[in-house]
């Protein structure tokens, strides 16, 4: 694994980025904190909480699935993806490298949700460390489903649409800004199949809105080797 190139490519599109493209970071807080308004307004303050750790879990997930569109311009637009098959640089260190960049860009909006919940209680500096460690996990399982689909599409344009599909699945459906337990049992067990649900179950647990469910903490993990192997096996690395 090229650690190096992982870390310079955060640094060039992850950090670079978000210095340049700032105002990019309230573009990606705008709807968790609408959807959080509308959850403290019609529960009347008793689902804060859960809005508070759903939000963190959207923001991560929401940018991770649409890095399948940087993947598509790196790849169509800036020909970076060309660039890098000719070199020692493999499918497993690119994906991480943006990954990572893709996380990096997200930091901002982490810290403002953990500042938010030291803030209103629903989180103890234990937790925040806890939290974060979840949703660093998820942006890296979330972010090899998007490199596997971001390697299929054709056209830039049509990412964006598939991206725009995609965020909706996994942050609105599921018990992302709710609690998992109004769930049925059975149904817990199929949402688990979406990365954001696992994540959302593990984060209320870790804040103590859930007990421990160890099926989320397993499908977490099943979830991010099958994305990482099908992008390593299946995704389209070379041009025809």
């Amino acid at each position: 694994m090229n650690y190096r190139f992982i870390l310079i490519f955060a640094w060039f599109y992850g950090y670079s980025f978000l210095r340049r493209g700032y105002t990019y970071v309230f573009t990606y807080l705008i709807n968790p904190l609408a959807i959080l308004f509308l959850v403290y307004v019609l529960s009347r303050g008793e689902l804060l909480s859960y809005a508070v750790v759903g939000g963190m879990i959207s923001v991560v997930a929401t940018n991770a699935v649409v890095s399948l569109s940087d993947v598509v311009m790196l790849r169509k637009e800036m020909k970076i993806q060309d660039m890098l098959v000719a070199s020692e640089v493999t499918p497993l260190d690119y994906m991480l490298g943006l990954a990572t960049a893709n996380y990096v860009f997200s930091v901002p909006g982490v810290i403002a949700y953990v500042i938010m919940g030291l803030l209103l209680g629903v989180l103890t500096p234990a937790s925040s460390v806890e939290i974060v460690l979840v949703s660093t996990f998820l942006n890296y399982v979330i972010s090899g489903l998007a490199f596997f689909i971001g390697t299929l599409v054709p056209y830039t344009r049509h990412s964006w649409a598939v991206s725009g599909v995609l965020s909706t699945i996994l942050t609105v459906f599921p018990p992302v800004y709710y609690p998992f337990a109004v769930l049925s049992p059975e149904l817990r067990e199929i949402v688990l199949i979406l990365p954001s649900a696992s994540a959302s179950a593990l984060s209320q647990w870790v804040t103590g809105l859930y007990q421990f469910d160890p099926l989320s903490l397993l499908a977490l993990i099943v979830e991010c080797l099958i994305f990482f192997t099908i992008s390593l096996k299946i995704s389209k690395w070379r041009e025809e």
